[in-house]
């Protein structure tokens, strides 16, 4: 990765000491590199606690706020304009939910491997069923489908929440809510019945694969002309689009006119996959990269960097000074950094 002076973005980098095991987190927070770099880090914000049960992730909530994205707005819808003058989409997802011992567990819909002609054999199937409520449905691709609204009068009155937050766990606190929650529970269930016995399900059954028998709606996006969404807010939607799982570019870097804004999803894929020793492995990797060439103050780290350490709800951002800080008695303990902060924090480290 070509980084600068910027801004790097580590999702997942705060979690659970217990998922991960008191130890190995102990262990984690005590390598040589990122021991060196928190003391030279300076923490300059927390987030405050989410008011939303459960809370978007802390990438995330960060994102919004630095690109200036309205509320209800989402980077996973606006990925699929790609830049063109689409009309207001939603964005939905084929997935499968598996019952767990008392509730439906969402799969990652990257786990499917649907591929494209039979993602638009299962889109063609209950199209007609969206036409009848005034909403057309594109599968653009395996994933990331569009939903568009055609009848003014019934537009789709949802407020979503992030798949990324609801993967692996149950559904019941990600559902939608809003005046059309009924109406969207209807149409679910309809989807869900002319897919039970469809062909592409019943192929995919045969061989061991898990069948697509749901549809995951997330967020809206305005008219990409709309003054509100800049071109950064449009690259970052792109670029994530792009890095989404499956993919194999980990990581993006945009320009939003204030600096740079780079991503790393190493950490992000372990935690999504629960896996703690592919997270450790991700973390020693950085490790021996990022935060020691950032410690040494060697480039491309030269100037220093802004440190966003992201988790489930919140995150902790943290100067890095280019040359070390001579106010040792300030320095922050490296295994507390990475724990999530659960109000926000006064003061500089």
């Amino acid at each position: 990765m070509n980084f600068g002076l910027s801004t790097l973005i580590l999702p997942a980098a705060l979690v659970d000491p217990g998922w991960l095991g008191t130890a190995r987190h102990a262990e984690l927070g005590a390598l040589p590199g990122w021991s060196s770099l928190a003391k030279r880090a300076r923490i300059v914000e927390t987030s405050a606690p989410d008011t939303r049960m459960p809370p978007d992730p802390g990438h995330e909530r960060w994102l919004y706020r630095r690109l200036g994205l309205p509320e209800g707005c989402a980077l996973a819808a606006c990925a699929l304009s790609g830049g063109s003058p689409l009309p207001t989409h939603w964005r939905v997802d084929p997935v499968h939910l598996h019952v767990g011992r008392d509730h439906l567990v969402l799969t990652d819909p990257y786990d499917l491997a649907l591929t494209a002609a039979d993602a638009e054999a299962l889109a063609a199937a209950v199209a007609p069923l969206f036409a009848d409520e005034g909403l057309a449905l594109t599968a653009a691709g395996p994933t990331r489908w569009a939903l568009r609204e055609t009848d003014a009068d019934r537009p789709l009155r949802l407020v979503t929440r992030t798949m990324l937050g609801a993967l692996g766990r149950s559904i019941d606190a990600w559902q939608p809510t809003g005046e059309d929650t009924r109406r969207w529970r209807r149409i679910v269930n309809e989807v869900q019945m002319t897919w039970f016995e469809h062909p592409v399900n019943a192929a995919r059954e045969a061989v061991g694969l898990q069948t697509v028998n749901s549809l995951w709606v997330e967020g809206r996006c305005p008219d990409p002309h709309d003054p509100v969404m800049t071109q950064a807010s449009l690259e970052a939607a792109r670029r994530l689009a792009r890095r989404e799982r499956g993919n194999s570019q980990t990581a993006f870097d945009i320009d939003d006119g204030r600096g740079r804004i780079l991503l790393d999803d190493r950490l992000l894929d372990a935690q999504v996959t629960g896996d703690p020793l592919r997270w450790a492995q991700a973390w020693r990797a950085l490790d021996t990269t990022v935060f020691q060439t950032a410690a040494q103050g060697a480039l491309p780290w030269r100037q220093g960097l802004q440190l966003v350490l992201a988790g489930d709800a919140g995150w902790r951002t943290l100067a890095i000074a280019g040359r070390a800080d001579w106010r040792f008695w300030r320095r922050p303990d490296p295994v507390a950094l990475l724990t999530e902060p659960t109000a926000p924090e006064t003061g500089s480290a």
